[in-house]
């Protein structure tokens, strides 16, 4: 009898195709508009995370204690090379890099801008990541004594090209202003326009020389092989080291740390809206349906249909219509989000606004396997749950008064 029941809510679809089309198109579409949007919001704030942790964070920052308070150069790593040491021999490490910093004045002819001034060693371009944001001239070499790197709205600012000098004025290891003339070697233009206007690159030992430090290290750099593990590979790092100040990514960058941990709420929450406005759609069709059906229900009442098989037979059509549509809309959201992962989504246009937030100008939509599961079953059970109200109205009919309107 169950297997009669399902049989009817089937063709009961397909009585008004027209109806039912609009149904399962809405249920494809909607299908795949949760799930595009999902993907594409996890792409853009993947590129985020990425890149920033790419360019300026890492995974695990180790700096001396007091440093990060007032930037005083005195303030240096100690046993620098205990540490390098000891970072070589763990298996998690898959990059070390190390920096002076300083926070200064930029000057030149026109105007002058507070800057962070990174004091870095000239190294391979694949290990540098703003090598690949350089867009004049070229990395800082081992002989180009007092060369820097700017950001292009610092030059735009400062009034500076290719080869101009400029000078940077900061704090001494004694506490006094001290300073250099640099000539710019480099211009960079990143994905965040504030970046680009706070920051430059000086190599290490010209910083160093003018704070008055040798080989002084402010700020060692970790990239590991599982982002995600950044926090048991600190802890073990801040056991080994107690006296140094072990900070991860999230300690770094709280507003990352944020937008990681509420990704998945995000999508799921972008979806859940989607599946709302399905689950009214699809009410109102299935309501129409039955009201349309009022004698005829109410005959299949009286001649001995009992509530449940009723109920069941109108919840097997909307579950058919959801069926239908749903998986169509799973194939096509996955064949969308595939294509885009790979070519990307060109938002240039928009490159203004989105620097001013850190995100790039191509989006690539990316969505874990999970996710396209936990999507199936939020559909299944908007399916269910618009069914329970049409449902529920057919068992309010009278079989009696549908007799009569029979008669």
């Amino acid at each position: 009898m169950i297997g009669n029941i399902i049989r009817l809510g089937w063709k009961n679809v397909w009585r008004n195709p027209t109806r039912s089309g609009v149904v399962i198109i809405a249920v494809m579409l909607g299908t795949w508009a949760g799930i595009f949007s999902a993907g594409f919001f996890n792409g853009m704030v993947q590129d985020v995370l990425d890149n920033q942790i790419e360019l300026s964070i890492g995974h695990i920052q180790i700096m001396h204690p007091q440093f990060e308070d007032l930037y005083d150069p005195k303030y240096a790593v100690d046993n620098s090379d205990q540490v390098f040491e000891h970072l070589q021999g763990q298996p998690y490490v898959t990059d070390i890099s190390v920096k002076s910093i300083a926070s200064g004045l930029a000057q030149s002819t026109r105007s002058n801008f507070g800057v962070t001034i990174n004091g870095i060693n000239p190294q391979p371009k694949s290990t540098l990541a703003i090598n690949q944001y350089l867009t004049e001239g070229q990395m800082l070499q081992p002989n180009d004594r007092n060369g820097i790197l700017i950001g292009n709205k610092l030059a735009e600012r400062l009034g500076l090209d290719l080869k101009s000098r400029m000078v940077l004025s900061f704090q001494d290891v004694d506490g006094e202003i001290t300073g250099g003339a640099f000539r710019v070697a480099g211009i960079f233009k990143t994905f965040s326009s504030n970046y680009n206007e706070n920051t430059v690159f000086v190599q290490r030992d010209d910083l160093n020389r003018l704070q008055g430090m040798e080989n002084a290290i402010h700020n060692i750099r970790i990239d590991t092989d599982n982002m995600a593990k950044a926090e048991t590979y600190a802890d073990s790092l801040r056991a080994t080291f107690p006296s140094l100040e072990v900070k991860t990514w999230r300690d770094l960058a709280p507003d990352l740390r944020y937008m990681f941990d509420m990704m998945d709420m995000m999508l799921y929450i972008v979806m859940i809206i989607i599946i709302i406005g399905l689950i009214f759609s699809i009410i109102n069709t299935m309501l129409m349906a039955v009201m349309e059906r009022t004698r005829e229900l109410g005959m299949l009442r009286a001649i001995g249909m009992n509530k449940a098989r009723t109920f069941s037979m109108v919840i097997w059509e909307t579950v058919f219509l959801t069926l239908v549509g749903s998986p169509a809309g799973l194939l096509l959201g996955w064949g969308t989000i595939s294509y885009f992962e790979s070519t990307g989504i060109n938002l240039s246009a928009f490159a203004e606004g989105l620097s001013i937030y850190g995100f790039g100008t191509v989006v690539y939509p990316t969505l874990d396997g999970m996710y396209y599961f936990n999507i199936m079953l939020m559909v299944a059970a908007a399916a269910l749950l618009s069914a329970l109200y049409p449902a529920w109205k057919s068992l309010q009919l009278n079989p009696v008064e549908a007799i009569r309107k029979l008669n």
